[in-house]
């Protein structure tokens, strides 16, 4: 163990690795999942979503329109995190905030799908608070999580520099994207940090394959 890494024991990990298989599969089931959402919006929305800082009467004609694109987006959505959960439990560290990860894009999963649901006769407040609690959910608060659980897993051991590096990368991306919630722009760290994670838990899946083949990965 280099004076980089942390015992296994000290981010959670509880039970032994034996197979990257797991990993491998959910970490591009993680990937592969959150990227569909770009195709299901062409194939059953008639326009694109409305952005945070669009007009609220505009998001709420949206989802009256739309509603299937609506919930295929956070089907999606859960289906992506749903894999992230199996990479959590695979890997077996710092669960607590991988964990918590998962739960806060299913709950903006369900905002939007509650907004879906409530659009034609709700009010523009209702449709606003329902979108905020949407994007946060899903966007700045579980990229933070994230970025959290990506950097105190990779503390492990069994990790190369590259791995790593690149979680203090994710990290930094993650917890910088808390600018958004003052300003817009600060949106774009959100999508930054969010596939600097991804990018992390497919290097991971790849690097812990690999120990494991080699006998290397820590018991």
């Amino acid at each position: 163990m280099t004076v980089h890494e942390t015992p296994a024991t000290e981010v959670g990990r509880t039970t032994p690795l034996t197979s990257g298989r797991p990993l491998l599969l959910s970490a591009l089931g993680f990937l592969l999942f959150y990227v569909a959402v770009s195709f299901v919006t062409p194939a059953f929305a008639s326009s694109s979503l409305p952005l945070p800082d669009d007009p609220t009467a505009e998001a709420r004609a949206w989802f009256v329109e739309n509603p299937l694109a609506a919930v295929m987006i956070g089907v999606c959505q859960v289906a992506s995190v749903a894999c992230l959960a199996g990479f959590v439990s695979a890997l077996g560290r710092a669960r607590r905030w991988g964990y918590a990860a998962v739960a806060l894009m299913v709950l903006s999963s369900a905002a939007s799908w509650l907004l879906t649901a409530v659009a034609p006769d709700a009010s523009l407040d209702t449709v606003s608070a329902l979108r905020t609690l949407s994007f946060i959910a899903g966007g700045t608060a579980h990229v933070v999580a994230l970025g959290v659980y990506v950097w105190l897993a990779s503390r492990g051991g069994g990790f190369g520099r590259g791995v790593r590096g690149l979680a203090w990368v994710a990290l930094v991306s993650g917890v910088a994207s808390l600018v958004s919630l003052v300003v817009y722009e600060g949106a774009a760290l959100i999508l930054l940090g969010r596939l600097l994670c991804m990018i992390w838990t497919v290097s991971a899946a790849v690097s812990a394959s690999r120990a494991i083949a080699r006998g290397t990965w820590p018991s």
